[in-house]
């Protein structure tokens, strides 16, 4: 039997091969996903819509499951904190209509997922990435 943590890091390979059908194949099709800064959930296809742009903009990051700083389950609920590495190689859109510069700085910071599975798939989803250190290493943080 396949456990939820395997799944876990299932989804977070099928995001550093850019593996969109495996990645969306193991989000349950009334995915219910909050993103921290969101307003509202968003559904599955919004979520692959989300990662498909963020690898976009940040094309070298991964998500380092080997091994993950944290990971754990019980049932149909998991949590893994992981690290987010990438480098900014792209001018990043910003929220006030400027852009931050391509810079080539690196980036790795906190990523945390937690999640309650249903049937093999990623049910309801809540995400949290250190935006302060995000921002900083896009030069606009403090």
């Amino acid at each position: 039997m396949i456990s939820n943590l395997t799944r876990m890091r299932a989804i977070d390979d099928a995001w550093n091969e850019r593996d969109w059908a495996a990645y969306e194949a193991l989000l349950a099709p009334d995915l219910t996903a909050w993103a921290a800064g969101d307003e509202g959930p968003h559904g599955r296809a919004e979520h692959v819509a989300r990662a498909r742009r963020f690898c976009a903009l940040f094309p070298e990051n991964h998500v380092l499951t080997q091994p993950y700083v944290a990971a754990f389950g019980h049932g149909e609920q998991t949590c893994t904190v992981a690290r987010l590495r990438g480098r900014i190689t792209r001018p990043v859109p910003l929220p006030d209509g400027t852009e931050a510069a391509a810079t080539g700085r690196s980036f790795d910071v906190a990523f945390t997922t937690v999640c309650r599975w249903r049937a093999g798939a990623i049910a309801e989803q809540y995400e949290f990435i250190d935006q302060e250190s995000l921002r900083r290493a896009l030069g606009i943080g403090s």
